[in-house]
């Protein structure tokens, strides 16, 4: 297993030309094979997953060529899954330890992704919505297309428009959960709601009422009782805490991170973390003294030891005076 180190800039050239290599030698047969290897390896060592990315996307309503395996997995098995891959005879690499392992076999390269674009992270609300979908004489765990749609438009950029893309295309398919959706769009909503009204306007069938409960999340000023904060954290089987540690930086930040989507006072906020050794800085914006008192607490409640840099300030963004009228 090859752990993370600064690369020089020759290495840097080299380990692109190794990626983009291996993105172009895998044939769809050599990939579905090494896509079952992996996933096998995953539930023989009850490491819960889910595809994503372009094989994702195909079964979802989007046919697209890809060259490459993208597993979503929570931030404390990376470490295992890792581990479990390399034990089965892939090369393992830590390219990221923020966000992103990575494995080799049969010259078909796997990602491991624990965090996506947004701070979404496979969480347990995630997982129970994973579909098991067939998939050459076997089942795989397949993303739901309300959380595929929700990452699509948090990952999407101007050099990767595909993204923005794949998405519609499975709002094009329908059939979505469009409250989960919704509740869904909680990590990154302002771009979920220009995806919807951008759909919209393709004439995709996309409710008014989703867009309109997005647009009152974000835009109208809401004052809430505060509320107990419960951290619905999906706990760690004791067999494998000692492999997962509870201290460690990506858990930290995925434990916030969840507090801060499922506490009440605080969802629906466009909230950025970042942990460090000995501090957890916050930033973003939300519409009243409470909701911002209550950032604090949540965060404190977490990491009670670490330094915290509140960045987070209340802003007022009314709505519309008026309906848009089109003469």
């Amino acid at each position: 297993m090859q752990n993370k180190r600064p690369l020089s800039h020759g290495q840097e050239v080299e380990q692109m030309q190794r990626d983009y290599s291996d993105h172009n030698w895998s044939d769809p047969e050599t990939q579905s094979a090494t896509l079952l290897e992996a996933i096998t390896t995953f539930e023989e060592n009850n490491l819960p997953y889910a595809l994503i990315g372009g094989i994702a996307g195909r079964g979802l309503g989007r046919p697209r060529v890809t060259h490459d395996i993208d597993l979503f997995i929570a931030p404390e098995d990376a470490k295992c899954a890792l581990k479990a891959l390399s034990e089965r005879g892939f090369t393992t690499e830590e390219r990221d330890p923020a966000w992103l392992f990575k494995a080799w076999k049969n010259n078909t390269l796997v990602d491991l992704i624990f965090k996506s674009s947004g701070d979404i992270y496979f969480d347990e609300e995630m997982q129970k919505h994973v579909q098991r979908v067939p998939f050459n004489d076997h089942f795989i765990n397949l993303i739901s297309p309300e959380d595929f749609v929700v990452i699509k438009a948090a990952v999407h950029q101007e050099h990767i428009p595909h993204h923005w893309h794949d998405a519609l295309a499975v709002l094009t398919e329908g059939n979505l959960d469009w409250e989960y959706l919704v509740k869904r769009a909680r990590f990154s909503p302002r771009r979920v709601l220009s995806l919807l009204v951008y759909a919209q306007s393709n004439d995709i069938a996309v409710p008014l009422e989703a867009i309109q409960t997005l647009y009152r999340k974000l835009f109208e000023m809401r004052s809430q009782v505060p509320k107990k904060v419960i951290y619905p954290y999906r706990e760690i089987h004791e067999s494998k805490e000692s492999s997962r540690p509870k201290d460690s930086i990506i858990y930290i930040k995925a434990r916030i991170m969840e507090a801060l989507n499922t506490d009440e006072r605080t969802a629906d906020h466009d909230i950025k973390v970042v942990v460090t050794e000995n501090s957890v800085d916050v930033r973003g914006e939300v519409f009243t003294k409470d909701q911002q008192k209550a950032v604090h607490e949540v965060v404190r409640g977490i990491s009670p030891d670490k330094e915290f840099r509140n960045h987070v300030f209340v802003r007022t963004l009314p709505g519309p005076e008026e309906s848009e009228v089109i003469q």
